[in-house]
């Protein structure tokens, strides 16, 4: 069914529209409620990415209803990219909490502010919060990404960052929540003592050069920091140790507008360590591409391949 209506977007996007497949449309309608439900929802997700034409999905679209090609081979491509555009939209939704936070940042972006407690917040690229302040209580939810905070003292309201895997309270000033891809929360101190918890489970005290992972209802045992810098990226620039490239191209992937794709399997093995800017991630890749056996493949300025050599 999404793929019909998909189809017969594109075809009524064609102009002029034929009185023959307007009736047909008319027919497909009519042939089960759902038909048009589906429509109305395409057309309203088509509608508003008028109001984001720097998006990746806007773009796309414009380049596929653009180009000069025979009309069956064009309303194909129209058609698997406005079908493309609609699962992104529809699994879009489950992201209005983020679309509304209190603060958010895009791809590449990160934002520094005050809070209205004088605490400093600084977020990381995709990421996204809100702010729940009262008599009792300073409680901020991060919704996604990850979050470096400077807690200002206030002995009365305890300052308590939360997501689904539980909670991290401050018991003194600086440190970083982050949402990781797994599903879990990875807490980080700088300085002080933060205490954590999952679930129904125990608190657990992280001491400053030392991170712990909430996941599954469970605190896992502090770990120390060693030679990470999990601050690098509030100045901007990634630094890594001796770490999988996988896991240096997902940074990287998440501090650029489109896509970086890469399969994680066939860059087994290969590991990295140095400095790279994180507001140029394409010098990164270059960097990357003169020191490992791997090549970049360039479709579009928004789609970029990594592939081992």
């Amino acid at each position: 069914m999404i793929h019909e209506a998909a189809e017969w977007l594109t075809l009524l996007n064609d102009e002029p529209v034929r009185d023959e497949d307007r009736r047909a449309f008319e027919a497909w309608c009519q042939r089960d409620a759902r038909h048009l439900m589906a429509m109305e929802r395409m057309r309203a997700l088509w509608s508003s990415l008028d109001e984001v034409s720097s998006a990746p999905a806007r773009i796309a679209l414009n380049r596929a209803f653009s180009r000069s090609r025979s009309p069956f081979a064009a309303r194909t491509v129209q058609t698997l990219a406005l079908l493309g555009v609609l699962v992104c939209g529809w699994a879009g939704m489950d992201r209005l909490p983020i679309w509304f936070a209190d603060q958010r940042t895009g791809a590449g972006e990160r934002r520094e502010f005050q809070l209205a407690d004088g605490s400093q917040v600084q977020l990381n690229s995709h990421s996204a919060l809100d702010v729940r302040f009262d008599g009792t209580q300073r409680t901020v939810e991060l919704l996604e990404g990850e979050m470096w905070v400077v807690v200002a003292k206030d002995a009365q309201r305890p300052f308590v960052v939360r997501t689904p895997q539980g909670t991290a309270t401050a018991l003194g000033t600086r440190y970083l929540v982050k949402r990781a891809e797994d599903g879990s929360t990875v807490v980080t101190v700088i300085e002080s003592v933060v205490a954590t918890q999952s679930g129904n489970s125990d608190v657990v005290k992280v001491k400053a050069g030392e991170k712990t992972t909430l996941k599954d209802g469970r605190v896992q045992p502090p770990q120390p920091i060693g030679n990470d810098d999990p601050t690098a990226w509030t100045r901007g620039v990634l630094k890594v140790n001796d770490r999988p490239l996988s896991e240096v191209l997902q940074t990287l992937a998440g501090n650029r507008r489109g896509f970086l794709e890469f399969d994680e399997q066939a860059l087994q093995g290969l590991r990295v360590s140095g400095l790279f800017r994180l507001d140029d991630t394409d010098a990164a890749l270059a960097t990357l591409a003169d020191n490992l056996p791997i090549r970049i493949e360039r479709f579009t300025d928004l789609w970029v391949v990594v592939k081992r050599r």
